[in-house]
């Protein structure tokens, strides 16, 4: 719900609701207000013309005469003229309906003299009664309040409720053209964010503005594929041409005569040859993985084994055996760098744990050596970060974290740096144990 409250489709939607319906609003009061005056006038020139009709009759009549012509004009349900003191004794209300009022005014102001204007209340129906003046005596002019009933759903009523609720779907459609191309390009922003490719946002819908945002997103994303492009193939070529004459020189010292640098020298090409393997396997990490089922403890067994053959000992301990959509062969480099940096920067005991939760399966890796302080841990993330003041110079790349947390993302998962008591560091991994289509 927070969401949507403070989402751009939804504000827009408002202010053209807001702005039409208050329009409408407007337009109804405007409307209902002159259709009461003209009903008003209407019904006051009714009136008019009915006083003046019976003021001729009564004229040239005796009193007697008068009260005989009255009785028989009255007729129950019909406009009526009673004597001055025809109201005592009865029950009256001053609430008048605004075309009521407006017709008393009208009266009123038709007249010269302003009028007394009560209601009274029946059983069935409701009176208005008006003081007039007929040949010089007081009268009542009684008239039906069915005179006065104001239509509820009027068609001018009928009209506002019909356009506003035409303006709530134009106004949700307007801005929900306007921002589904903006939400089209945060999707993708996010997509980018987590290691992958997004498609092309569509260019032709939205306005203007909106349409040179996309095609400047989509320009962006072009670029950075290029370049991403660009970067794996110089760091793949350049790794391969290196292994090459890594393993000639190699292959020299080992051929000749042992002396007391052979061993170093042997070092140092092998730390060559991890390092070139570390570009490769950054490289490869940008690339899309191709997901196919893994069994994650199966996995994890092989990695450990291979590195127990190294004299690195690590204790297993598979707590579930949870199988997910991955790419096998990078979650073995994603395992590897986190032994890898293990081994180098961490000490025994080691331990590999997997698990599982309702939606997650948890792969973790711990070692008990100096681990990595709060503040260090976001850049120990990134590319060529080493942190050799705190774990040690060793001649490392400063990829292995970088790696992983590529891997990770490319995943849908998650990664945490956490403390061990006593000493240490804890990689903990969860991966979504169900495909995921953002």
């Amino acid at each position: 719900m927070r969401k949507l409250t403070g989402s751009l489709f939804l504000r827009l939607a408002m202010l053209v609701l807001i702005s039409v319906v208050a329009a409408q609003l407007f337009t109804w009061w405007i409307v209902t207000g002159e259709r009461r005056e003209m009903v008003a006038k209407a019904l006051y020139t009714h009136v008019i013309d009915t006083l003046a009709d019976i003021e001729g009759h009564l004229d040239p009549m005796t009193p007697a005469a008068r009260q005989t012509y009255l009785s028989t004009y009255n007729r129950p349900g019909m406009m009526q003229i009673l004597p001055g003191d025809a109201d005592r004794s009865l029950v009256f209300t001053t609430s008048l309906s605004p075309l009521a009022q407006a017709f008393s005014e009208q009266l009123g102001r038709g007249l010269g003299v302003r009028s007394v204007v009560k209601t009274r209340q029946l059983e069935t129906s409701r009176q208005l009664w008006i003081s007039v003046r007929l040949l010089g005596a007081p009268y009542w002019l009684v008239i039906p309040q069915s005179h006065f009933h104001e239509n509820q759903l009027s068609r001018a009523t009928l009209a506002t409720l019909l356009a506003s609720l035409t303006s709530i779907m134009v106004a949700f459609t307007i801005a929900w053209r306007v921002s589904k191309p903006i939400s089209q390009v945060v999707d993708a922003a996010r997509t980018l964010e987590h290691g992958r490719t997004p498609g092309p946002v569509p260019e032709n819908s939205g306005p203007r503005e909106v349409r040179a945002l996309t095609e400047s997103f989509n320009r962006m994303t072009r670029s950075l594929q290029t370049a991403a492009s660009e970067r794996r193939l110089m760091l793949a070529g350049l790794s391969h041409d290196l292994r090459t004459p890594l393993t000639r020189l190699k292959l020299l010292v080992e051929m000749q005569e042992a002396n007391g640098d052979t061993p170093d020298m042997l070092d140092d090409i092998d730390e060559l040859s991890r390092i070139v393997r570390q570009f490769i396997d950054f490289a490869r990490s940008e690339e899309v993985p191709h997901r196919a089922p893994v069994a994650l403890a199966e996995l994890a067994s092989s990695v450990v084994s291979r590195f127990n053959r190294e004299a690195m000992e690590i204790k297993l301990t598979p707590l579930a055996e949870p199988e997910i959509p991955a790419d096998a062969l990078a979650l073995e480099r994603l395992l590897s760098n986190l032994l890898e940096n293990a081994r180098r920067y961490g000490r025994a005991p080691f331990e590999v744990t997997v698990s599982e939760t309702s939606q997650d399966a948890v792969l973790s890796v711990t070692d008990h050596g100096d681990g990595i302080p709060m503040e260090r841990r976001t850049a120990a993330l990134a590319p060529f970060e080493r942190l050799a003041e705190h774990r040690g110079t060793d001649g490392g790349s400063g990829l292995g974290l970088a790696i992983v947390e590529r891997i990770v993302k490319q995943h849908n998962g998650t990664l945490q740096l956490k403390d061990v008591d006593g000493g240490g560091l804890k990689v903990v991994i969860r991966l979504p144990r169900a495909e995921l289509t953002s």
